[in-house]
Order: C-alpha cells, then structure tokens, then sequence
C-alpha cells in the first residue's frame, strides 16, 4: 500500500464519522464506525502492504521497541494536516496498523465526565498524582485534558514528558513547555530531572514505567513540585503494585514509604460504551491519600485500599463498583455492559 492510498482511506474515515481504521494483512481495510467494524473496500491487503507504509513510518527507535515489544505507538501527520496515534502491533510475521485521529484541540475535564477530585487534583500545589488505565481507556485523553486545565493557571510553569506529543497545547496563561522522549530529553527520568533543576512547579509524565522514572517523579513531588504520572495498569491498586515491582525486593519498602509521603491522590480509568447515545463513558476510580491510605501504602497492604476508598466516599474516594452503580443509575450503560465489565452480576443501584 502506498501513502496515496492511505491518505484516501483516513479521508474515508472522516466521511464516515469513523473513529479508527484498521489496516492487517490479509484483510481488507476496516473503519471503526461507532461499534462497527465496516470494511473499507473487498480486496484484502496483501502481505507487505502494512510494511510498505511502516518503511516511511518508523524511525530507528520505533523499530526497536516494535522488536522488543511487539508494539509501538507513533504520531502520524497527513497531508491534510491531521494527527493520527499510530499502534503498530507485530501480528504473525507481518504488522498490523491502527490508526486514530487526535482532535485538533485538547480535551477540557468538564467535557470528559470525570469526577470532580480528578479536577481537584489539578488545582492542587504538589505531590504525585498517577493516572492508571490500559492502552484504550482513555487514559492519555484525561492526561492531555489535565493539561489544559493546568494551562489556564497563570501561576503555573508546566513541563510535560511524553513519548509521543499527541496534543498540541496552545499558548495560555500557564508558562508551558512540551517535551518529547528522544526529541528533546533522552528519557522520561532525564526529562523529570531537567524540568526539575528549571524550578517547575508542576511535571506531567505521561508514561513512568520503570525505576528510574519513578525515582525522578517521586523526587520531584517530594521537592514540592505537583506531578502527574501515567501508569499502564488497571486499577488503582494495581498502579501501585506495578511500580513497587520495579524495583529489586530489598528496596520495595523504601519505594513504598516514599510513595506514602508523596502521594497525593490517584485514578484509574476505562471506557464503557453509553447505552444510549454513540461514544464512550469513563468508568474511574478515585484513590485520595489520607492516613489509613499513606499507612496501607507504607506497609504494602494495597489489597485494603478499596475498603478504604469505599468507607471514605465523602473525601471524593470511589471503588470501581461505586462508579459502575453511579453509571447504571444515570442510565449511562446498560446493565449488559455492566455485567461484562464486572465479571459478575451487575452491581446494584441501591
């Protein structure tokens, strides 16, 4: 496939309200039209189509990472000028493409549906805040849209960290600087440190997924700096016991008193679909560090951390059973979704 033709292809996409095109050997491209996959044409790809494209696609680095870990995500720019997240997954000898159009300008935080203390978290002057979710869960969206609010604020100087810029932020009233991993800083780590010793006030790190990175932001949040992290995991408790594994064991319980003093709060997100209008809804967690929390961190009793986020619901706290019932009664999802999304029976809207 040539880049004619998957310049036709995204165009297509856009006529059709679509929100993703896939592209895979062997079959013939597929838009993704609300819950529907409709396939762009009848002639299948053939073997080396996505390669052909990938060839102008991938820098050297990209290569890399796609050979040590199955995947990598790029931004793509057309020649119409629109921005497209670009997953690229090895599939049986030969690549798979998905590529999602990036909105033109960032997300607001009162478009979103989040709850409030994700808004909070925002206003706040320092600690570490991670945001958790799994690639699709929206978890990028709500990081960009953070920014947003964050540059609004006159009295902030905001760095960002980000493996890949998806969303160009405009000037605002915040002084805001966007750094891209392997553009302009070498690492997430080298990036939390460089915007550390330019005495920002507040570092956003979209990706922090190894010990270095997370020594550099729990650093920075115990210097006084307010820092957002993104963490690929499912829950809040999962965020957690994900980044204690990345250190050796005999270190683990200095990482988790640390965490505890710098912690200020964390969310964990997915996506459901609405039941009744197209697009998606959040489903969000909502972790806020008081002491029984900064005590379950500190002796690495993470499995009492849902007890307490459901006893301390006045604090903004929420499990992911109290943000399901609060879909479910707004009607927001069906009970179906619901079902599939708890594993078991549905919660209740008592």
């Amino acid at each position: 496939m040539d880049l004619e033709r998957l310049e036709t292809l995204l165009t297509e996409m856009h006529r059709a309200g679509g929100s993703a095109l896939h592209l895979a050997p062997g079959r013939p491209p597929g838009l993704r039209v609300q819950r529907r996959l409709v396939p762009a044409g009848t002639d299948p790809l053939a073997p080396d189509a996505v390669d052909e494209l990938l060839r102008d696609m991938l820098f050297a680095d990209h290569r890399q990472q796609l050979a040590d870990k199955g995947h990598v995500e790029v931004l793509c720019v057309a020649r119409t000028g629109r921005r497209y997240r670009t997953t690229v997954t090895a599939l049986d000898g030969a690549h798979a493409l998905v590529l999602r159009p990036v909105p033109a300008t960032p997300p607001r935080l009162d478009e979103l549906g989040l709850p409030p203390a994700v808004g909070a978290f925002a206003q706040a002057h320092g600690g570490l805040v991670l945001v958790a979710g799994f690639f699709g869960s929206g978890r990028s969206t709500t990081l960009a849209a953070i920014v947003d609010a964050l540059n609004r604020d006159p009295a902030r100087h905001v760095v960002t960290i980000e493996p890949t810029i998806e969303y160009l932020h405009p000037p605002g009233a915040a002084l805001l600087h966007q750094r891209e991993v392997g553009v302009h800083v070498g690492s997430t780590a080298d990036g939390v440190r460089q915007a550390l010793a330019l005495g920002v006030d507040t570092i956003v790190a979209t990706e922090i997924g190894d010990a270095a990175s997370l020594d550099a932001a729990v650093a920075a949040a115990e210097s006084g700096c307010l820092v957002f992290g993104g963490v690929a995991a499912g829950s809040v408790v999962g965020a957690l016991a994900e980044l204690t594994q990345t250190v050796p064991a005999e270190l683990r319980g200095r990482l988790r008193l640390r965490l505890a003093r710098a912690l200020r709060g964390a969310v964990a997100q997915s996506l459901l679909q609405r039941s009744k209008a197209p697009g998606q809804v959040p489903l969000v967690e909502v972790l806020v560090a008081n002491g029984p929390v900064r005590q379950a961190i500190r002796t690495g009793d993470f499995h009492e951390l849902p007890a307490i986020m459901q006893r301390c619901r006045g604090l903004g706290m929420q499990t992911a059973e109290l943000a399901l019932q609060g879909l479910l009664a707004q009607q927001l999802v069906s009970r179906e979704d619901a079902l599939l999304h708890a594993g078991g029976p549905a919660p209740s809207q008592a």
